[in-house]
């Protein structure tokens, strides 16, 4: 059976791989606390989910009246949209370096479906920029139906993703674990 490769594996030494997932980690703890935790907090002072309200408002009539809540706190939904860029190019590499990682741990007991969820997650970054620019044309030019429904899909299907790769990476990084440290 041929094993399909993982991203990363190829390019980096093991070294590379914890520096990189390092790195990736840090940028994403700085903007997700640095930025966008205090920008959603904001938000939430009017509408209690927050961005995820808009993320998955799914009707247009629903998203228009989260704008309306956030109604003059238009420029920080914008912000706090635009932030979440850098970050959706460093929570989905994160998480698939991890997976890619964790693909090569001596005792996986399944490499393959980590492989697989180590590209998979990699659809997040379209997935969310798509999301994310639903939301900032709605915010410029009102809510829509069809935005709304591309905006909840988008993030529906992205967070599917990322659910199952946390998953992988709980449930097998644990297996594998406890097979390393088992007597042989």
């Amino acid at each position: 059976m041929t094993m399909l490769t993982p991203p990363f594996t190829v390019l980096l030494t093991w070294p590379q791989r914890w520096l990189l997932l390092a790195v990736l980690l840090a940028l994403a703890a700085l903007v997700m606390f640095g930025r966008l935790g205090p920008l959603d907090e904001v938000l939430k002072t009017r509408e209690p989910g927050g961005i995820l309200a808009l993320e998955f408002a799914w009707s247009g009539e629903r998203a228009a009246r989260i704008l309306a809540a956030w109604k003059g706190l238009e420029a920080v939904v914008r912000l706090q949209t635009w932030w979440d860029f850098p970050f959706l190019l460093c929570y989905p590499l994160a998480l698939s370096l991890a997976c890619a990682m964790l693909v090569d741990a001596p005792g996986n007991p399944v490499p393959m479906i980590g492989a697989f969820v180590a590209w998979a997650v990699l659809a997040a970054i379209p997935l969310d920029a798509a999301e994310n620019l639903a939301m900032l044309r709605m915010v410029d030019h009102g809510a829509s139906e069809a935005l709304a429904r591309l905006a909840t899909w988008c993030a529906g299907l992205k967070f599917t993703v990322l659910l199952a790769v946390v998953g992988y990476l709980l449930t097998v990084g644990t297996a594998t674990l406890i097979q390393r440290l088992l007597p042989h």
